[in-house]
């Protein structure tokens, strides 16, 4: 078979179709990284608040059993400061916050290749070779995800 002939063949499939195919592939890549992102932030921050408030109530109860002089008065205010401690809800807000940002952050920096050939395939149209070549790839990277990560082919 001749380079021409399979150039001849492969040549309507280049034009409008592969541009179209392009942008499709970027807009669900992004979608899907975007889904990502929330679900990876969401269980971080989920992941983060009880890891620290273990380590929080950990501490304060340390704080809160030790004392240097036997004094009711300092053992009554031990005793409120650690109520109040338990019952303060600012440190899940900021333990939760710190864990989405986390989760959301690698999960960004995980799929940045990704990332930049979506763009790539959805804003180009001076170059629209470089979109369609960006298609291309992230139509190669849905095959391998499809082929090792749904079936379970290895590479």
């Amino acid at each position: 078979m001749q380079i021409k002939s399979v150039i001849d063949k492969i040549k309507p499939y280049t034009g409008q179709p592969l541009e179209l195919t392009s942008k499709a592939l970027g807009f669900f890549t992004l979608g899907s990284i975007i889904y990502d992102c929330h679900i990876n932030g969401k269980e971080k921050a989920v992941v983060t608040d009880r890891l620290n408030t273990v380590d929080r109530f950990e501490r304060n109860y340390k704080q809160y059993m030790t004392m240097q002089k036997s004094s009711q008065s300092i053992a009554d205010a031990k005793g409120m400061l650690f109520s109040m401690q338990r019952k303060g809800h600012w440190h899940h807000l900021i333990s939760k916050i710190t864990g989405y940002v986390t989760g959301v952050g690698k999960t960004l920096l995980g799929n940045l290749p990704e990332i930049v050939l979506s763009v790539l395939a959805l804003k180009t149209k001076n170059h629209k070779i470089l979109g369609k070549t960006a298609g291309v790839l992230l139509g190669i990277n849905a095959l391998k995800s499809f082929l090792s990560d749904i079936i379970g082919i290895d590479s």
